[in-house]
């Protein structure tokens, strides 16, 4: 392992993947096979930056350790907008539990893990709170990274007698039940758990899951060194306050990676896979300058590459590849897709509404003003009519309801397909990936006379 203090990188050799020997600067053809078969969810190769969120949380879970319990408040979020790499941060933090004596071990659940298997979600943080850090890996590589995502494979094998009793006799086992099988003295390992996906939790506080996760949180009910993690789209911080989760939480908002550290993931892929650079490092660079820093993007560039160094008029050689305009248009066909994927049929009826907003959000932004999220709401409002007699691409769809409360949906829409995103530490809203918002401005098809009416819309705002 390789790490750049000043930027956070973490490169994962391929002995970290497999427990396998490879000499560095040889071509790992088989392990970059691995990576293109394994898709845009396995671990990335290399981690970069985010180290002030793990820092932060990881130092938490520390604290509530030596302390016996955890304070209350001590709830972290992570959110953003898809594709800003939350899931990577979760899976970093899992990588890091398994390295010292008594560092934090993270359960990574799911929403529907924690709302329909809460049994099992408590038999994963009884496993990472007790078990050696042998035993602790092994069950990892054997389960898979996501402990909560394959509940039927978490036996009670393995498990301390007392333990197994938590799951054979409590089917509706809480907090309270595992505090008292496993109390804080018998705790080994602080226990971070994540839960994925978060902005899908039902806001609702009288069900046992959001009555688990609200007692974790209040860390009143019984003395545990557990932290609570959620992770998100850019509303989670509000979703879970819908099942009393406010009070001492607080969030972090992911985005694109900074420059620097977007060349620290591009050197730090071809030192994992062994690809020589030869006399290419500029024009390499330069191929991932437009993903924008941006994490799912900067993975398809990868990806499109890796297709390219696994041919064997290559083989990890850059000054072998012929023509690099064929691998930068794979590139943007795959960063197309996202776009593609991430349009739904809401935002297609409501074409140049959507479009018309967007372009006030990028102007504001880039005078540096704020734009919140009543601001938002009021320009929909005002471009609704104004454009009233101009059909449905100026309408809000029927599925979000009418008036106000139309508005507000629409816009949490916006927000969970990525084309809006709260900026961290401002208050202000952003469209956090230029080239998706530059994509649905286009798909607006605006008219000469729509660009005239929203410029004057613009200019009196």
């Amino acid at each position: 392992m390789t790490r750049n203090i000043l930027h956070g990188t973490h490169v994962l050799k391929e002995t970290e993947h497999t427990g396998g020997e490879e000499s560095v600067g040889t071509f790992r053809s088989e392990a970059l096979k691995r990576f293109v078969i394994a898709g845009e969810k396995s671990y990335p190769p290399v981690f970069v930056g985010r180290e002030d969120i793990l820092t932060e949380i990881l130092r938490k879970a520390s604290l509530g350790f030596e302390q016996g319990t955890a304070p209350p408040g001590n709830t972290r979020i992570i959110q953003g907008a898809p594709g800003a790499g939350k899931t990577s941060i979760l899976l970093e933090l899992e990588r890091r539990g398994q390295q010292g004596d008594h560092a934090p071990r993270t359960v990574v659940v799911t929403d529907v893990e924690i709302e329909q298997h809460l049994t099992n979600v408590l038999k994963s943080i009884a496993l990472a709170a007790s078990t050696p850090r042998n035993a602790w890996i092994e069950t990892v590589t054997q389960i898979g990274s996501y402990i909560g995502t394959r509940p039927g494979e978490i036996s009670p094998f393995g498990f301390s007698a007392d333990i197994a009793r938590l799951v054979e006799n409590s089917p509706s086992a809480d907090l309270y039940d595992l505090g008292t099988i496993l109390p804080a003295s018998k705790w080994v390992h602080p226990v971070i758990l994540a839960v994925d996906e978060a902005q899908r939790l039902r806001g609702e506080t009288t069900t046992p899951s959001g009555h688990f996760l609200k007692s974790i949180h209040d860390a009143r009910q019984i003395s545990l060194p557990l932290t609570l993690i959620f992770a998100g789209l850019g509303d989670t911080k509000d979703r879970i306050s819908e099942i009393g989760i406010a009070n001492g939480a607080h969030a972090f908002h992911v985005g694109a990676l900074e420059a620097c550290e977007q060349g620290d993931v591009v050197d730090g892929f071809c030192d994992h896979f062994g690809v020589e650079m030869g006399r290419q490092r500029d024009r390499l660079h330069a191929f991932f300058e437009p993903t924008e820093g941006w994490p799912r993007h900067i993975y398809w560039a990868q990806r499109a590459l890796a297709e390219t160094l696994l041919d064997p008029a290559v083989e990890g050689h850059l000054d072998a590849i012929p023509d690099w305009t064929r691998i930068a248009q794979r590139r943007d066909r795959f960063r197309m897709g996202y776009c593609q994927d991430r349009t739904s049929f809401e935002m297609e009826r409501s074409c140049k509404l959507v479009g018309a907003l967007l372009e006030f959000v990028a102007l504001r932004n880039r005078k540096g003003q704020h734009v919140t999220f009543s601001d938002m709401g009021d320009h929909i409002n005002q471009c609704r009519r104004h454009f009233k007699e101009n059909g449905l691409p100026w309408v809000i769809p029927e599925k979000f309801g009418a008036g106000n409360a139309a508005v507000v949906h629409h816009l949490h829409h916006l927000i969970h397909q990525g084309a809006l995103a709260r900026q961290d530490g401002t208050g202000t809203y952003v469209c956090p990936i230029p080239s998706f918002r530059a994509y649905l401005t286009e798909q607006a098809h605006f008219t000469a006379n729509d660009l005239r009416n929203i410029d004057h819309m613009m200019a009196h705002t």
